[in-house]
């Protein structure tokens, strides 16, 4: 889902580093954007075990105060709800532009551990969700990253993605993966590298020319409607013959923010990510945003 579009960005808050992270950059998008910033902390409900006297209230006030310091004129509203996170931060959704959480590393991979309560809302928000790892602020590239394949929930990914790139005066990389054949169905390679790492062309140049060119053609007419209502953002069309996950990983840590779609399927907290969406969640270096599939 897009989200509304004049809503507040809301940022879920429980003053940990990975949330700091995040709250910086919804104070810097809701800044980019003219919009209000809304912090929430969700404290649980009384039968879980009770957090500190005031614990609530003083999370949000440190982060009303980190806010001030970052963005002294941006319009900030502060809550500390009763409730479980998901549920709660659900609700809030239905009215935001955009919902941003923080994600830890598993300090042994380097991964992002996005958490369960992440990945369901996902599925579960009315808006999109921007995950920001905590890891230290990166330098601007001004660019922007999205990977489309046709589905419903690609093109919603692109039309937030153009939205975005358009607010940031970024360029816009727009990614797709053509597919290989993997190294190991191939045998040893020859010849120049491959163009995806773990995948090599198919023999017949003529065959890879023509899926090539077929899958630019698709690209093309899937944003074709984007680049007509926002002309003045600059995009680059890229086709990579490859696996997605791998293309979008390797091109993630040059871009500012990943976007992704999402299909918003219930099921099991682990399926509620397409494989590839998970997967760049889970790896890319930046922030990432995930957009459901408008519901018909």
């Amino acid at each position: 889902m897009i989200g509304n579009t004049r809503g507040p960005v809301v940022a879920a808050v429980d003053g940990s580093p990975a949330s700091d992270r995040a709250l910086d950059w919804a104070a810097d998008e809701a800044r980019c954007r003219g919009l209000d910033l809304r912090l929430v902390h969700a404290s649980g409900p009384p039968t879980h075990r009770p957090a500190p006297d005031g614990f609530g209230p003083r999370v949000v006030e440190e982060a009303r105060r980190r806010v001030s310091e970052r963005a002294p004129d941006l319009p900030v509203e502060a809550v500390s709800l009763t409730g479980d996170r998901e549920p709660v931060l659900s609700r809030e959704s239905r009215s935001a532009r955009a919902l941003v959480l923080g994600a830890r590393h598993m300090s042994a991979t380097g991964e992002m551990s996005p958490g369960a309560t992440t990945l369901a809302l996902t599925a579960s928000s009315s808006c999109p969700v921007v995950v920001v790892p905590e890891t230290g602020p990166a330098p601007r590239t001004g660019r922007v990253l999205v990977g489309v394949d046709g589905s419903e929930s690609a093109r919603s990914a692109a039309e937030w993605a153009f939205a975005e790139a358009e607010a940031r005066g970024a360029d816009l990389l727009v990614v797709s993966a053509s597919g290989g054949v993997p190294r190991e169905d191939l045998g040893a390679p020859e010849g120049d590298a491959p163009v995806s790492e773990g995948f090599e062309l198919p023999g017949d140049d003529a065959l890879v020319a023509a899926a090539v060119a077929e899958s630019h053609r698709l690209l093309s007419e899937s944003i074709a409607g984007e680049r007509e209502l926002r002309p003045d953002v600059r995009v680059e069309e890229i086709v990579e013959v490859g696996e997605a996950a791998e293309v979008l990983r390797s091109l993630a840590e040059g871009c500012d923010l990943t976007v992704v779609g999402s299909r918003g399927r219930g099921g099991l907290v682990g399926t509620l990510l397409g494989s590839v969406s998970r997967s760049v969640l889970s790896h890319s270096p930046r922030p990432v945003a995930v957009v459901r599939a408008e519901r018909r």
